[in-house]
């Protein structure tokens, strides 16, 4: 019977990129279409049905690991306790990006899609009540949580209510894009052969095109200044390594 991993989140932090390395490792099969997600733990719909789970995804595969990437389970605890329910041994993958950086990214994405109008400035001023009231529920994730977002490890202790560290695999953005190395020990850590050649190591997937425009200094600083505690968390108790986010 072949194992399961998920590719749970962050959203904006390089989690296609993943699924784009990971795909071309010939133990792997990748449930598809990669956009839109599959999103099935957290369907409405969702009866436990772990062999139509299999069928609509994953028919004829004959490798070892199943994966899925759905970067909206990370903010939903129910998708942790029906993976958990269903497929205990499962593997989660949580790519996290500097969370300024990723915050920016999420603001750049909302605005292209035509999801968002207002200046940045204003428009984490006015997260906490856009959520709270729904704002943006017409689409699968809220729009407009830029920094709520990328508190990491609110998302992260529901799931270690179900899972056991061992199977909750943290990786850095930063540290994992472009680089052979890094992707070479994600398949190890799933006890596959390492060396594959991987085509698109170094390309940027789902860039946002004004990606390059400056941000101003000190909106840039406030939010350093709002990530601060929850990065120190996510550091010493979790054990991942921030510098490249300094």
């Amino acid at each position: 019977m072949a194992e399961h991993f998920f590719i749970a989140g962050a959203q904006r932090s390089a989690t296609t990129y993943l699924y784009r390395m990971l795909e071309q490792h010939p133990d792997i099969t990748l449930a598809q279409p990669v956009r839109p997600e599959p999103k099935f733990f957290i369907r409405g719909d969702f009866n436990g049905d772990l062999e139509a789970y299999r069928r609509e995804f994953f028919d004829q595969a004959g490798t070892p690991w199943l994966g899925e990437k759905s970067t909206s389970y990370i903010e939903h605890p129910v998708a942790a306790e029906r993976i958990a329910r269903c497929l205990p041994d499962a593997v989660i993958f949580f790519m996290l990006r500097d969370p300024v950086e990723r915050a920016l990214s999420n603001y750049r994405f909302s605005v292209m899609n035509g999801l968002e109008s207002l200046p940045l400035a204003q428009a984490l001023d006015a997260e906490a009540a856009r959520v709270a009231d729904g704002a943006g529920s017409g689409v699968s994730v809220s729009p407009f949580s830029y920094v709520g977002r990328g508190h990491y490890v609110r998302h992260l202790d529901a799931w270690q209510a179900y899972f056991p560290r061992r199977q909750l695999r943290l990786l850095v953005t930063e540290d994992v894009v472009g680089s052979k190395q890094a992707l070479d020990r994600v398949f190890e850590s799933l006890g596959l052969a390492a060396g594959v050649p991987l085509r698109g190591v170094d390309d940027a997937v789902n860039d946002s095109p004004d990606a390059s425009v400056e941000i101003d200094p000190a909106l840039r600083a406030r939010l350093r200044d709002t990530f601060a505690s929850s990065n120190r968390e996510l550091a010493e108790t979790w054990g991942v390594d921030i510098g490249s986010w300094q």
